[in-house]
């Protein structure tokens, strides 16, 4: 009987090993701490990476960063995992974690970004700030506007607009392309539906009961 446990747990283990002894070496080129004035005016060269803590007086950059991020101007070239917290902090490949300042931008995101203008490629997560921007979002974008070609999830604000939706767009005027999800605004607008809008004034331009109607609107 307790056979299949002891080999599940030698399994497991090998595992492990091997994904440890496949990050050592990443890990030993890693820097611990990072003091940036200006970059590159800074104690480690801007292509090597931080797993630690980084402080950006000015303007930090490394390819990769694990850990603490802060400063005013904070750039990883590869990606981040970790805390990113600065007046711009800036990931040019992925994020995983939380991206904090006046504007955020990331190619990829997983995680929480929070601030005035959020920017990434692809969203896993949740948006929080004035204008939130992604390629892709799935989970959330919370701000006065949101705008995404595909949003996957909720969107709510004063302005919602996605190329894309499936899930609900929540505010003062939803705008989508193809929907297959709710829009309840007060003014709601897409190309097609196989939903229900709910809102003042709501527009199909294709399939609905009607191109306009007040109060509601779905799919003929």
């Amino acid at each position: 009987m307790n056979k299949p446990h002891f080999s599940s747990a030698v399994f497991r283990g090998w595992i492990a090993a091997v994904l440890l002894t496949a990050a050592l070496p990443v890990q030993a080129a890693d820097k611990p701490v990072q003091l940036a004035l200006m970059s590159p005016v800074q104690i480690v060269a801007p292509e090597q990476s931080i797993a630690g803590l980084r402080l950006s007086l000015l303007y930090g950059k490394n390819a990769n960063m694990t850990g603490l991020d802060l400063g005013l101007v904070c750039e990883t070239t590869r990606n981040t995992s970790g805390v990113q917290l600065g007046l711009v902090p800036l990931t040019r490949g992925s994020l995983t974690g939380l991206q904090c300042g006046l504007g955020n931008i990331s190619g990829h995101f997983e995680g929480v970004q929070f601030g005035g203008v959020n920017v990434t490629g692809a969203l896993t997560g949740l948006q929080l700030g004035c204008a939130n921007v992604s390629g892709v979002s799935d989970v959330a974008q919370v701000g006065f506007a949101n705008v995404t070609g595909t949003m996957i999830g909720l969107q709510f604000g004063a302005a919602n607009i996605s190329g894309e939706a499936d899930g609900l767009q929540l505010g003062g005027i939803n705008i989508t392309g193809i929907s297959t999800g709710w829009q309840l605004g007060i003014v709601n607008v897409t190309g097609t539906t196989t939903r229900l809008q709910i809102g003042l004034i709501n527009v199909i331009e294709k399939g609905g009961w009607l191109p306009v109607l007040p109060i509601i609107n779905g799919r003929r």
